[in-house]
């Protein structure tokens, strides 16, 4: 915008003598600025718990997923383990960290967005986790990039989102727990 803007201002001239004087100034505008719109918030569709109880308190809605920040990735997940302790959480044996909460702790999915700065993710990477963050029940989520494990392209994600938990269960009791020798 090039136009000119005419501003009347009121100026003192002599402040002992009370004489004012409308003045006249002019002013060019500034060429105009490129204002960005906030960026938009991404939506993905999700299951969220607002109170305990069984499965009609499971309610399917959109969601707001954020970008990912400095350590993070954000995930589209293609399959889902689903186990016990989800239902402990949406039942209120396990207490979540805050409600209403996203259930779902073991997903495979691919990489769609990285957090500035990180290395050893990229676009594309298919990655599995198990364990926190809460979240898997959803179409994305973000997760911290030290959680995931790269997932082989010759496997299918749903078979390993099937292992992950249950995998480091099976560890934890035949090694840690009653450390079973070969």
């Amino acid at each position: 915008m090039a136009a000119l803007l005419t501003l009347h201002h009121l100026s003192c001239l002599q402040a002992s003598r009370h004489l004012f004087r409308l003045s006249t100034v002019t002013v060019k505008a500034l060429s105009p600025v490129a204002v960005e719109d906030p960026p938009e918030k991404k939506m993905v569709k999700g299951i969220r718990v607002y109170e305990h109880g069984g499965p009609e308190v499971l309610k399917w809605e959109d969601i707001e997923v954020g970008e990912p920040k400095d350590g993070e990735i954000r995930v589209k997940n293609k399959a889902i383990g689903l186990n016990f302790i989800d239902v402990y959480y949406r039942k209120g044996v396990y207490k979540p960290a805050s409600m209403p909460f996203t259930p779902g702790m073991e997903a495979v999915g691919e990489v769609v967005a990285v957090g500035s700065g990180l290395t050893g993710r990229k676009i594309g990477d298919l990655v599995a986790y198990a364990g926190s963050p809460m979240g898997a029940y959803a179409e994305e989520q973000i997760l911290p990039a030290d959680k995931v494990v790269p997932v082989p392209s010759s496997m299918d994600p749903i078979v390993a989102a099937s292992i992950m938990l249950k995998g480091m269960t099976a560890q934890f009791l035949l090694r840690r727990c009653f450390k079973v020798s070969h």
